[in-house]
């Protein structure tokens, strides 16, 4: 009886550690991988899988632009939000550093779509910036969810 119970204790222990970092199960659409140790990956955007991750997100509230999630140090979740507007030639580069996401943008009304990716890296010190360029001038996140 002893026993058991060490084992039940030491199974709900390792599971309840386990959930420690939320993390969602996407549907892959794409991968690729920039200096060996970061990893893009283009997913479905699920609604539901993100309000898991972030309770308070609203998907109705959502303008057009870019918005950025983090779940811990080494995952962070990018969406390309489409009201209007095309995003294009999107592409993800390391340089000393820094993330740099690069796209280009037009409008086109009437346009509604989602490009969501998960940038995953092995290290801290992989990168610790991003930062953005839409038709080759600066530009920011609508909003960054914690």
């Amino acid at each position: 009886m002893k026993k058991f119970i060490m084992v039940l204790m030491t199974v709900l222990v390792f599971t309840g550690c386990s959930k420690a970092g939320k993390h969602a199960n996407f549907t892959v659409i794409s991968q690729s991988e920039i200096e060996k140790s970061v990893s893009i990956k283009e997913v479905e955007f699920d609604t539901d899988k993100i309000n898991y991750l972030y309770s308070p997100f609203n998907e109705g509230d959502l303008e057009n632009g870019l918005y950025k999630f983090n779940t811990d140090g080494n995952t962070s979740y990018v969406l390309f939000n489409s009201k209007g507007v095309k995003y294009s030639n999107i592409s993800f580069a390391i340089q000393d550093n820094v993330l740099k996401i690069t796209y280009d943008s037009e409008v086109d009304e009437g346009l509604e779509m989602r490009s969501f990716f998960i940038i995953s890296k092995k290290n801290e010190n992989d990168f610790d910036t991003i930062i953005l360029e839409n038709n080759g001038k600066w530009d920011h996140f609508n909003t960054v969810y914690l």
